[in-house]
């Protein structure tokens, strides 16, 4: 089968290669604003004759319309398609990127800041509804494992990227490389055709629209398999949260190793959509969950044991962690997908906004007054899966529907979605 027969129908000017460029360029656009002017902050301070914590609202504001946004524009593409909503994303984002390069002062920067989160959580939540509408269903997992992985990826390697601008140019270029990939966006998304109808949109008002969020979130496998499999984003936050410091301070490594390290853990846990891939022709997702959440708890408990050792015995256990959320990720994201027939752009709203709340818990858990970051991380990843793996044992006992995981079809009678009134 070529790569055009994915297609549930065809994009005339992108074609099957330049939607995926579309995809993967749109899900790099978030982790690369986190996280690619982190190297900045000081210079920034200095710049603008701030304290820290003003700069840091550029990060934590970002983070917080970021969630609004990807609730706000998941369900109003249900309502007027997935083009006109990614396409408004991407210039508003564009336009905020290159008023973020020229900031005057530190207040103007997180107000541009603000917008471009808006920006970005809307094209976040179209494009992974834009998979559901557009890769025919036996496809999608292939799609969302090269997808999904530059959220794994983006995190740790947007840091890095960011280090090297400045190497040869100051803050303002990092926003400055930002609204270019947001201009790249823009041109793909512009030539994008719609693959929303319009008899499968959503026919009411705009609030209607919205209150498809709660009409997903009632769907009780839906919201539990959400949760569980989103904990694996909390010790994954955290570890970005405090990573710096433990290379940096706890082991005495410079920028340029701690770099290094940052690096090879982004090109290694690449490979985990692949495994997932490979391991899906032998193992089923219930079965290959409960492995991942074993795996993952060991890991916590390895670094717990291990980690203090050495910079490589740390990055060696975080390592075997991050390789099951990059695992776990894309056929999660299609299991979440296939629970209901409508609602796509809602559900992944609510996809991508759980992993970015649970995210924010993490990063807030990173920094309380542990032993050292080292010990924090093993204990959150040990602690977190231990949750995971208790809810996901009740979740398999219980009589909850969850189509995939425990082979109910999400279409029949009995499930609890209830259909949309559609045109």
């Amino acid at each position: 089968m070529n790569l055009n027969q994915w297609l549930v129908q065809p994009q005339r000017f992108l074609g099957p290669f330049g939607l995926i460029a579309l995809l993967v360029v749109t899900s790099l656009a978030t982790p690369l604003s986190l996280d690619m002017y982190t190297p900045a902050i000081p210079h920034m301070t200095e710049y603008f004759e701030t304290d820290a914590g003003t700069v840091n609202l550029t990060l934590a504001g970002y983070f917080l319309f970021f969630a609004v946004g990807l609730l706000l524009f998941g369900p109003t593409s249900d309502r007027y398609g997935r083009k006109p909503v990614l396409v408004a994303g991407m210039v508003v984002y564009t336009a905020a990127s290159a008023l973020c390069a020229m900031a005057p002062d530190i207040w103007v920067l997180i107000g541009m800041r603000v917008l471009q989160a808006l920006g970005a959580g809307a094209v976040s939540a179209v494009s992974t509804a834009v998979v559901k509408d557009a890769i025919i269903p036996e496809k999608r997992e292939a799609i969302l494992s090269i997808v999904q992985v530059m959220f794994v990826v983006g995190p740790v390697l947007a840091p890095v990227v960011g280090a090297l601008v400045l190497q040869i140019a100051d803050w303002h270029m990092t926003f400055w490389v930002l609204a270019a990939v947001g201009l790249l966006c823009t041109v793909l998304a512009l030539m994008f055709q719609e693959t929303l109808p319009e008899k499968s949109r959503f026919d009411g008002s705009i609030l209607g629209s919205l209150a498809q969020l709660g009409t997903v979130a009632k769907n009780r496998g839906f919201t539990s398999f959400l949760c569980i499999v989103g904990l694996f984003n909390l010790p994954f936050m955290a570890y970005i949260a405090v990573g710096s410091y433990i290379y940096i301070t706890f082991f005495g490594l410079t920028e340029l190793e701690y770099s290094y390290f940052f690096a090879i853990a982004a090109l290694l846990t690449a490979a985990g959509p692949l495994i997932w891939l490979k391991a899906s022709h032998y193992l089923s997702a219930r079965r290959f969950t409960t492995i991942l959440l074993s795996v993952a708890f060991v890991s916590g408990l390895a670094m717990l044991a291990f980690g203090e050792l050495s910079p490589f015995l740390f990055c060696a256990t975080f390592l075997a962690f991050a390789m099951t959320e990059a695992c776990i990720r894309p056929y999660s994201t299609n299991i979440l997908l296939s629970q209901q027939k409508g609602e796509t752009g809602a559900a992944a709203s609510l996809i991508n906004f759980a992993h970015t709340a649970i995210g924010c818990v993490g990063m807030v858990l990173a920094v309380l007054p542990w032993p050292n970051f080292v010990i924090g991380v093993g204990a959150i990843i040990a602690g977190t899966m231990v949750v995971a793996g208790l809810a996901w044992a009740f979740l398999l006992r219980s009589k909850v529907s969850l189509a995939g995981i425990k082979d109910t079809d999400p279409s029949s009678p009995a499930h609890p979605i209830a259909a949309p009134h559609r045109r």
